[in-house]
């Protein structure tokens, strides 16, 4: 496809995607559009073994560029990270007087999807990128893409690296924002958090992190309710989850509070113990972890909105033993993620 027709199909979907997400239809095919011009624009061949091969890290797992690719498929996903993303520009643009807004996109996979669309909206004198990623397939995958756009004035860098221990050092004053998404529910397996802990302070103090919050909860779940809610739309059946503690939350006030430990002692986050009231016990059917995405001021992801935001089941208290409560802490290592145990 000539580039010109390549930048036209961009306009017309990121139009959709910026655009209201009530016609959820259109914003659905919008976003399969956009991964059907990233899949012929990339070159990418999801069928090859290699693009389904994850790399192991020893802060998680680098998934594959085949299924780095299937993320754009999460629709609520695609549209508030790139909504938010540009929401985020736009507030950096306001108040910068001169230059472009510089982002430092991490994790990019085979299609850049979150900025990618934004392309068709700002100039390269509005928006440079400093690229980062870990799967040599997915790099090559975006250079393709970077070709079949002629984009390369966008891009101010592209590095092959493991961002959990990258140490930038070419334009640290000029990122205005650090877009991460290495993640998945539960904030398990992927390095969002070794990432954000090591890029965010080698960046200014005033730079926009997106997401801007990642909580992870203790919560309740009452199944009948939420098959009621879901059915009927009913707000009297709304409270179908509970969120009964926060456990762990990533974001720049947590990450500048733990900046002066060591690399071990940052990563040595505090157990937390969450007490659970009997009556709640016996209302509810489900114990779970679960995950509230701030990307960008009112752009958000709730549990059960995406795939990011899941719960993860701790236990079924329709066949659990009597509990107390549960304890959490949330590991850094290759398999990172939540450890919990119940207190009986």
């Amino acid at each position: 496809m000539e580039i010109s027709a390549l930048h036209q199909k961009l306009d017309v979907v990121t139009a959709v995607i910026l655009g209201p997400e009530d016609d959820f239809s259109s914003l659905e095919q919008a976003v399969m559009d956009l991964k059907e011009l990233f899949m012929e624009a990339s070159r990418l061949n999801p069928e090859a073994q290699i693009n389904k091969e994850n790399l192991l890290l020893n802060t998680g797992v680098a998934i594959g560029p085949k299924w780095a690719g299937m993320c754009v498929d999460d629709v609520k996903r695609t549209k508030r990270f790139i909504s938010g993303l540009d929401k985020a520009i736009q507030e950096v643009r306001s108040s910068k007087t001169k230059g472009p807004v510089h982002i430092m996109y991490t994790g990019t996979g085979p299609f850049a999807t979150l900025v990618w669309p934004l392309l068709s909206k700002y100039t390269p004198e509005e928006l440079q990128l400093v690229l980062l990623e870990v799967n040599t397939v997915s790099i090559s995958s975006l250079k393709h893409l970077i070709k079949a756009f002629n984009a390369y004035d966008y891009i101010k860098e592209i590095y092959h690296c493991d961002a959990s221990n990258f140490e930038y050092t070419s334009f640290n004053e000029d990122i205005d924002i650090v877009l991460i998404e290495c993640l998945q529910h539960a904030l398990m397996r992927e390095p969002q958090v070794a990432i954000t802990y090591n890029l965010l302070p080698q960046l200014r103090k005033d730079v926009i992190l997106i997401p801007e919050e990642i909580s992870l909860n203790v919560s309740l779940i009452d199944m009948d309710k939420k098959g009621e809610y879901e059915e009927t739309g009913n707000e009297e059946y709304s409270d179908f989850l509970e969120e009964v503690d926060c456990v762990f939350r990533l974001d720049k006030q947590t990450v500048a509070g733990r900046s002066a430990l060591n690399r071990q002692e940052v990563f040595n986050f505090d157990r937390r113990e969450v007490v659970l009231e009997e009556d709640k016990l016996d209302r509810n059917d489900l114990l779970a972890i679960t995950t509230d995405i701030k990307i960008f001021k009112d752009e958000q992801l709730h549990t059960y909105d995406s795939g990011l935001t899941a719960p993860l089941i701790l236990a079924d208290l329709n066949n659990a033993q009597k509990m107390k409560g549960v304890q959490t802490q949330y590991i850094v290592s290759n398999q990172p993620g939540i450890v919990s145990s119940i207190i009986r």
